[in-house]
């Protein structure tokens, strides 16, 4: 059976998962996802263990039973909360940041490039299949801004251009109507 450090370190492992945070070494979340995998698999272990003792199950086996049950259970529901797919796109509601399977990107001091963001990204999680025209982009990534239409069409252009190079191309669709974040995807945003 666990003894009370390992069981309280695995409960932390499990609870203290973070999606938005930088990603080290998963796609899924970072270390604290793969130490509640690496603490699930260890109670797994003791489990087939005292439960290969015989036909009956143990008060022992009984308890690693038990124990196991609750970090499937607690790692599960981290897993359903934070929305972690393998083909997830967060943003940042202020458009300063996004996260792809690929890791984060910083937006921050491209001011037309995140409000184009976030707007294309709202319009996602509020109508899944609703496009984003060039006039509309342009207002709100140049508000107030008068110039040239075929230089507002050139500036939108390329600020659609400067998100697909960063990590979006695939996630930023063209339509007849406009632009738009794949409908197929998962699309979250995060303070």
């Amino acid at each position: 059976m666990l003894d009370a450090d390992a069981t309280s370190l695995a409960r932390d492992a499990v609870f203290s998962i973070h999606p938005l945070e930088p990603q080290t070494s998963s796609p899924l979340g970072g270390e604290p996802l793969e130490a509640s995998a690496r603490d699930l698999v260890s109670v797994a272990r003791r489990v087939l263990a005292a439960v290969r003792g015989g036909p009956t199950p143990s008060a022992r086996a009984r308890a690693e039973l038990s124990q196991a049950r609750h970090l499937l259970e607690a790692l599960g529901a981290a897993l359903e909360a934070n929305d972690v797919t393998a083909d997830a796109l967060a943003v940042a509601d202020d458009g300063t940041w996004f996260q792809t399977p690929h890791g984060r990107v910083d937006v921050a001091r491209r001011g037309a490039v995140r409000r184009i963001l976030v707007a294309l990204a709202r319009a996602r999680v509020e109508a899944s299949t609703k496009a984003l025209t060039v006039d509309e982009l342009f207002e709100i990534g140049w508000p107030g801004e008068r110039i040239p239409y075929e230089s507002q069409v050139r500036r939108v252009y390329t600020a659609i251009w400067t998100l697909r190079t960063l990590g979006l191309d695939g996630l930023l669709l063209t339509r007849d109507e406009g632009y738009l974040l794949d409908p197929k995807r998962a699309v979250r945003l995060a303070a």
